[in-house]
C-alpha cells in the first residue's frame, strides 16, 4: 500500500482453505475500536501538556482540529457498518491534514490487516446457460456459476460460448456479501449479406426461412446494399427491375460468413454472376482468342451465335471454366460459384505472417492469429516469424469441414538476461536489442551471445546454447570503470579537467598546469610568482616532460587511463587546432593595461573548446623544435620567422605571455623559441594533453 495516496493494493488472488478460517469480523472492529481509544486518549494526553500553547492557535488551526475529528467520527462510523474501504479513505485524509493524528495510525495498519484477510464471493448466470465463465487469476467454470475466496477489488469476468458474442466486464468485489449479478444476455454472432444487380437501382427483399418452409420478410430497398448482423439460416433474395422476371436466389447465412448475392437485368446474350462477386471474366471462342470481359456482376450483349468459353478467374483460386452455346435472340444467366470453406491461421508462437505459393494472406499485413475464406483445394502454405524464420506444410481445405485451422509450430525458447547494476544495454549482432532486466520471450534455438554495455563499467560478454522449448538465464556483474570514455570530458585523479577535441581524438587540459598541481606530481615549485593557483612558471622544458610522464605513471596505476594513451605536451599542430578564435581582449596580456604578474588560471571566459588562457597569461611548451618546418608555417600563416633559431636547441613556446604587450609577440601565428633548459622564464609554463601514444 503506498502510504502517500489513498490507493490500496490488495494481495494476489489466494483460494481459502475452509480448515483456515480469518478473524471474524467482530473481532477486527473491536481491535480498530480499542486503536481508537488509545488513539483518542494519547490525543487527549498531549493536548492537556500543551494547553496554554494551544489557546494561542489561530482561528485556522481550530477549522483544522474541527475537520480532523469530523472525519475521525465518520471513519468509526463506516468501521460500525463494516464500510473498511471507507473508513481506510477518511483515515487516509486525516494523515493528510496531520501526519502525526494517533487515531490514523492506530487504525491504518489494523484495516490493512483487514482488507488482506477478508474475501467475498461472485454469483452470476447467464441466458442461455452453458457459457464458459473466466474470472482472473481464479478459474474457469460453466454458468450459473459462482466463485467463492475472491480478494476485495475489481475483477475481470469473460464469458464466451459458441455462436455467440464473448463479454468482458469488471466486477467489484467490497464487502463479505455475495456479489450477485443479474443473468447476462448473450447476443448470437451473426453473418451479413451483399446484394448487388446490374444495373443499380434493382428492388430486392430478404425473406428469412423459418419452421414449415415459411418465410419471414427481414428487409426491403435497393442495390447495391449490405444487410448486416443476420441470424445464421436459410435466406431467399428477390430482386427485380421493372419489364424483367423477377431473380430468386436461396443462401444460407453462417457465423462470421459474408455471403454475396448478385443479379443481371440486361438485354441479350449472358448475365454473369459469380460467389463471391468481383471474379474476372474471360470468354473465348472459334474466332477470336481469349480476352477479358470485365468482372462480376457482368452483362454480355450481341454476342454471336455459337460455341463461347468463359472461364472465371479469382484472386489466386483455382478458375472456374464452362462452355456454352450462345442462342439468337436469348439472354441466359450463368451462375459461377466456388466451394470454399473458413480457414484459421495460428501459430505458436503468434505473429506470424503467412503464404500460399508466393502470395501474402491476410491483405499482406495480418499476422496469426487470423482467419479468411479460401477455396476448397489442397495448398502448401508457409508461415514466417520475425525471430524464428520459415516453416512449411501442406493443408487440404475442405468446404464441409465449416471452420478449418491450420496450426504452424516454430522451435524456440527463452532467455532472461539480468545485471549488477541494472539499466545495461545488451547487444546482440551487433545491435541493442534493450536495457536490463531484460525478458526475450521468443528466441530461436543456437547459440547465443549477448554483450552488456553501460557508460563508466567495463563491458562484459555471455554466451550460451539454447535448446527448443528451453530457457537461459543469464547474470552479469559490470565492474566500474573510471578511465574516460572518447567525446566525453572528464576530471583525473589530480584535478585537472580535460575536455574531449574530436578532430584530434584526444583530450586537452582546459587550464594551464597550477603551481599546486605541478608541485603534487613534481615535489618542487619552480615559480618565481609562487601561488597554488597561478600557472606554474619558470618551468623548463625537461621539468614538464617529467611532469607529463609521471602523471601518466600516476594514472595508469589507478586505472584512470584509457588503453593506448598518454600525457604529453601538445604539439604545434595541435596547439594550432584547440586555440581556436580566442580572441586578444580574452587573454591575460599587457597590451591594454600593464600586468604585474600571471593571474589565476581560468580568471576569463574559455574558447569554443572550453579552454582558458590559451592566448596570454603564460608562453606555453610545445613538443616542436625550433625548425624549417616551424618557420614554413609561420609564413604559410601570415606572419614574420626568426630564421636564425632555425637549427638552434630551442623548444617551440606558443600563446604570449601576461607581460607581453606587442600585437607581434601576441599574434596566434607567432612562435616562441627557449632552450629547453631555460628555467629562468617567469612567463613561460605549459599545458597538458592526453593522446594516443
Amino acid at each position: 500500500m503506498d502510504r502517500n495516496t489513498t490507493k490500496i493494493d490488495l494481495p494476489p488472488p489466494r483460494i481459502n482453505n475452509p480448515r483456515e478460517r480469518g478473524v471474524p469480523r467482530w473481532l477486527w472492529v473491536l481491535l480498530v475500536v480499542i486503536s481508537l481509544v488509545i488513539g483518542t486518549a494519547a490525543g487527549l494526553y498531549v493536548g492537556v501538556n500543551s494547553g496554554q500553547s494551544d489557546r494561542e492557535d489561530s482561528h485556522s488551526q481550530q477549522v483544522r482540529d474541527q475537520k480532523i475529528v469530523s472525519k475521525v467520527s465518520e471513519a468509526r462510523q463506516a468501521i460500525s457498518e463494516g464500510d473498511w474501504f471507507e473508513a481506510r479513505r477518511l483515515f487516509e485524509e486525516v494523515r493528510d491534514i496531520d501526519p502525526e493524528n494517533s487515531d490514523a495510525l492506530a487504525s491504518l495498519p489494523l484495516i490493512d490487516r483487514r482488507l488482506d484477510e477478508a474475501r467475498g464471493t461472485i454469483e452470476l448466470s447467464t441466458e442461455p446457460e452453458g457459457a464458459m465463465v473466466s474470472l482472473d487469476g481464479i478459474g474457469a467454470r460453466k454458468s450459473p456459476a459462482v466463485f467463492s475466496g475472491i480478494p476485495y477489488g475489481e475483477h475481470s469476468v469473460s464469458i464466451s460460448l459458441s455462436g455467440y458474442e464473448p463479454v468482458t466486464q469488471v466486477v467489484a468485489v467490497r464487502s463479505e456479501a455475495a456479489v450477485v449479478l443479474p443473468p447476462i444476455q448473450l447476443k448470437k454472432s451473426s453473418g451479413q449479406i451483399e446484394v448487388v444487380s446490374e444495373p443499380r437501382g434493382a428492388e430486392f427483399k430478404l425473406l428469412k426461412t423459418i419452421d414449415n418452409d415459411q418465410l419471414e420478410l427481414v428487409e426491403v430497398g435497393k442495390t447495391p446494399a449490405v444487410i448486416k448482423k443476420l441470424d445464421p439460416g436459410e435466406y431467399r433474395v428477390l430482386m427485380a427491375v421493372d419489364g424483367w422476371p423477377e431473380y430468386t436466389e436461396d443462401v444460407r447465412v453462417q457465423n462470421d460468413r459474408n455471403t454475396s448475392v448478385s443479379a443481371v437485368f440486361a438485354k441479350g446474350g449472358f448475365n454473369v454472376t459469380s460467389d463471391p462477386i468481383g471474379a474476372e471474366v474471360w470468354i473465348e471462342s472459334e474466332k477470336e482468342p481469349s480476352r477479358h470481359a470485365g468482372v462480376t456482376p457482368l452483362s454480355l450483349a450481341d454476342l454471336p451465335v455459337g460455341k463461347l468459353r468463359f472461364e472465371l478467374r479469382y484472386g489466386d483460386w483455382a478458375p472456374i471454366r464452362r462452355t456454352v452455346d450462345v442462342s439468337e435472340g436469348l439472354t441466359q444467366t450463368l451462375e459461377f460459384s466456388w466451394e470454399r470453406a473458413l480457414v484459421t491461421f495460428q501459430s505458436d508462437p503468434s505473429g506470424a505472417r503467412v503464404w500460399s505459393g508466393e502470395k501474402p494472406l491476410g491483405n499482406g499485413r495480418e499476422v496469426t492469429p487470423f482467419r479468411m475464406e479460401l477455396p476448397a483445394g489442397e495448398y502448401h502454405f508457409r508461415a514466417r516469424h520475425d525471430s524464428l524464420g520459415m516453416t512449411e506444410q501442406t493443408f487440404f481445405v475442405e468446404s464441409e469441414a465449416g471452420t478449418n485451422q491450420v496450426d504452424f509450430h516454430f522451435d524456440y525458447g527463452s532467455v532472461k538476461l539480468t545485471s549488477d547494476p541494472i539499466g545495461v544495454t545488451v547487444i546482440s549482432n551487433g545491435l541493442p536489442i534493450g536495457k536490463t532486466p531484460l525478458d526475450l520471450t521468443v528466441v530461436q534455438p543456437g547459440e547465443h551471445t549477448y554483450e552488456f554495455r553501460k557508460d563508466h563499467y567495463r563491458g562484459t560478454e555471455v554466451s550460451g546454447i539454447l535448446e527448443a522449448g528451453g530457457s537461459l538465464n543469464f547474470t552479469a556483474k559490470l565492474n566500474y570503470d573510471v578511465s574516460p570514455i572518447a567525446n566525453q570530458n572528464f576530471t583525473n585523479s589530480l584535478g585537472q579537467n580535460l575536455s574531449w577535441i574530436g578532430v584530434l581524438e584526444g583530450w586537452v587540459a582546459t587550464r594551464e598546469t597550477t603551481q599546486a598541481e605541478f608541485q603534487q606530481i613534481s615535489g618542487v615549485n619552480p615559480s618565481y610568482f609562487p601561488a597554488p593557483n597561478l600557472p606554474v612558471e619558470s618551468v623548463t622544458w625537461y621539468q614538464a616532460v617529467k611532469f607529463c610522464e609521471a602523471l601518466t605513471l600516476q594514472e595508469k596505476s589507478l586505472g584512470n587511463l584509457p588503453e593506448g594513451y598518454r600525457y604529453r605536451l601538445p604539439s604545434d599542430r595541435e596547439w594550432s587546432h584547440y586555440v581556436g578564435v580566442q580572441k586578444l581582449d580574452g587573454a591575460i596580456s599587457s597590451l591594454f593595461d600593464r600586468k604585474k604578474s600571471p593571474a589565476p588560471v581560468g580568471s576569463l571566459a574559455p574558447n569554443e573548446f572550453g579552454l582558458f588562457d590559451v592566448r596570454g597569461n603564460v608562453w606555453e611548451w610545445v613538443g616542436d623544435w625550433y625548425s624549417q618546418s616551424i618557420v614554413n608555417r609561420i609564413q604559410q600563416e601570415g606572419a614574420t620567422p626568426t630564421l636564425e633559431w632555425v637549427g638552434t636547441d630551442r623548444k617551440v613556446l606558443r600563446g604570449g605571455a601576461w607581460n607581453r604587450s606587442s600585437q607581434f609577440d601576441l599574434s596566434i601565428a607567432n612562435r616562441m623559441a627557449a632552450s629547453p633548459s631555460s628555467e629562468d622564464r617567469y612567463d613561460v609554463g605549459f599545458r597538458v594533453v592526453l593522446m594516443k601514444e
